[in-house]
C-alpha cells in the first residue's frame, strides 16, 4: 500500500493499525490467561494448554508484523519482516499440526482401552470357588502392550511434541539464516535495509514449508482423523483451523502474485488475508472453550440430576452406551475402573473388608485392580487427586490391603462421571452412540 505521499497518510494509518495491534494482542493476552484460568476443565486440558499458547504466540507474532508494519512499510525493517516470519507463521502452523496428532492419539488410544476393556468381560472372564456359597468373578490382564498406540504413546506426548516442533522451527531459522548470508534485499548490515520487502525470492522457505504444511502434513492428519468423534468439538475447531489457513494461505499467494489485483491489494493488502484467519481461529481454538469451561463450570449440575446418573449407572444398557460415550469423552479408564469396582463389590458382598479374611482370589483381584488404575506405570492410570494415590500406594506397600483400599478412588471416579461426562452424554442425548467404532 503505497501510504507514504502525505503526512496525513501516515498519520491516518498509524491512529488505524496501532491501536488495532495493540488492542487485538491484549485479547490474545487477556483471553490466552482465562484458557489457561480453566485448566481443570477436561474440554481445556485436552486441547493441550502447551500447544495452544504456541499458536497464541504464533498468532501475536504474525498479526502484530502484518498489521504494525502497515503504516510504515516503506521504512519497515526487511530482517524483522523475514526473520519474524520464519518464526510466527511455522510455530501456528506446526502447533495446529501437533494438536492433530494430539486428538488422533487421545481418541484411537481410548478406543484401545475400550476395546480391551470390552475383552477382559467378554472373553476370558471365569468363576473360581471361595466356598459353596459364594463366587467371585477373576477378571484376566487388560493387555495394551500390543497396541500400537499404547506402545508408542510417548511420541504423542505435548513434550515430544515440543520437541518436534523446535526442531522444524530450528530447520526454518537455518534456512532464513541461508537467506540472509546471501540477500541484500534483506541486510543487517553494514546498514539495514528498509522498505518495499513484501515479496522476493528470501521468502521461498517459508512458502515451502507453510505450503507443505498446509498440503501435505495437515491432511495426513485429517485422513487419521476419519471416523474419530470427540464430545468437545476439538475436531470440528482443528478442521476450521485448517480450513481458514488454506483459504487464507491462497489468497495470499493470489493477491500478492497477480499484477490485476493491485489496486485491491491498496485497500486490503494480501497479507491481511493472514491475519483475518488467524483472528478468527483465536476465537475458535481459545475464546469458544474457554467461555464453554466458564460457562459449564456453572451448569454442570444443573444439566443433570444425581437421581438420573444413579438410574443410569444401574441399568446395564445404559451403561453400555455412556462407557461408549466415554470414548469420545476421553475418560474410558473411569468407567471401566468402576465397573470393576461393581463386579468386584457384588462379588463380595458377603465378605468383611478385614484383609485376614479376604480369600487368594479377591486379593489378586485387588491387586489386578491396582496394576491397571492406580500403579504409577499403569495402563489405566485414573485421573486422581494425588492424595488419594498417595494413601492407596502407601496401603499396597505397607501390605494393608482390604475392600475399602478404593472407596476414596471410586468416590472421585464417580464425582469425576457425574460433574464432567455424564453432563456432556446428557447434552448429546444419546444420539449416534450406539455407532461408536471399535
Amino acid at each position: 500500500m503505497d501510504n507514504a505521499a502525505t503526512n496525513e497518510g501516515w498519520t491516518t494509518l498509524q491512529k488505524i493499525y496501532y491501536p488495532l495491534t495493540i488492542a487485538w494482542n491484549f485479547v490474545l493476552i487477556s483471553t490466552t490467561i482465562l484458557f489457561i484460568m480453566q485448566h481443570d476443565s477436561p474440554a481445556i486440558r485436552y486441547r493441550s494448554i502447551t500447544l495452544s499458547v504456541f499458536m497464541v504466540i504464533g498468532n501475536s507474532l504474525v498479526t502484530t508484523l502484518y498489521l504494525g508494519r502497515e503504516p510504515t512499510y516503506d521504512q519497515f525493517p526487511c530482517f524483522v519482516n523475514i526473520w519474524v516470519s520464519s518464526v510466527g507463521m511455522p510455530l501456528w502452523l506446526t502447533a495446529v499440526a501437533g494438536r492433530f496428532a494430539r486428538l488422533a492419539f487421545l481418541y484411537h488410544f481410548s478406543q484401545a482401552k475400550l476395546v480391551a476393556g470390552q475383552s477382559s468381560q467378554n472373553s476370558s472372564t471365569h468363576y473360581v470357588d471361595i466356598s459353596p456359597k459364594e463366587k467371585i468373578i477373576h477378571s484376566p490382564t487388560l493387555v495394551l502392550d500390543q497396541n500400537w498406540y499404547y506402545k508408542h504413546r510417548e511420541k504423542f506426548t505435548t513434550n515430544y511434541i515440543v520437541k518436534l516442533i523446535s526442531g522444524a522451527l530450528a530447520l526454518q531459522l537455518a534456512l532464513t539464516l541461508l537467506v540472509q548470508a546471501f540477500t541484500t534485499k534483506f541486510q543487517i548490515t553494514p546498514t539495514i535495509a528498509l522498505g518495499h520487502c513484501l515479496v522476493g525470492w528470501e521468502f521461498i522457505p517459508i512458502y515451502l514449508t507453510s505450503a507443505f504444511y498446509v498440503f501435505v502434513l495437515c491432511p495426513l492428519f485429517i485422513s487419521w482423523l476419519r471416523g474419530v468423534h470427540d464430545a468437545y468439538g476439538i475436531k470440528r475447531e482443528l478442521m476450521a483451523d485448517f480450513t481458514l489457513g488454506v483459504i487464507a494461505f491462497m489468497l495470499y499467494i493470489l493477491f500478492a502474485a497477480l499484477p490485476a489485483l493491485k489496486d485491491v491489494i491498496k485497500l486490503f493488502p494480501a497479507a491481511h488475508w493472514s491475519v483475518v484467519a488467524l483472528m478468527i481461529s483465536h476465537v475458535f481454538s481459545i475464546i469458544l472453550p474457554t467461555i464453554d469451561a466458564i460457562r459449564g463450570t456453572d451448569k454442570q449440575s444443573s444439566s443433570s440430576s444425581m437421581a438420573s446418573f444413579e438410574s443410569m449407572l444401574e441399568d446395564p444398557q445404559q451403561f453400555e452406551i455412556f462407557k461408549r460415550f466415554s470414548l469420545r469423552d476421553f475418560s474410558v479408564e473411569n468407567a471401566l475402573f468402576y465397573e470393576h469396582m461393581m463386579r468386584l463389590r457384588v462379588a463380595c458382598s458377603d465378605l468383611k473388608g478385614d484383609r485376614s479374611e479376604l480369600p487368594v482370589d479377591v486379593l489378586l483381584e485387588i491387586n489386578m485392580i491396582y496394576s491397571k488404575f492406580i500403579a504409577s506405570d499403569a495402563e489405566f492410570e485414573l485421573n486422581l487427586e494425588a492424595t488419594t494415590v498417595r494413601e492407596i500406594r502407601r496401603r499396597f506397600q505397607s501390605k494393608d490391603i482390604g475392600l475399602d483400599v478404593f472407596d476414596r478412588a471410586l468416590v472421585e471416579v464417580r464425582n469425576l462421571m457425574f460433574r464432567y461426562t455424564y453432563p456432556r452424554f446428557i447434552k448429546m442425548g444419546q444420539k449416534s452412540l450406539q455407532e461408536t467404532d471399535f
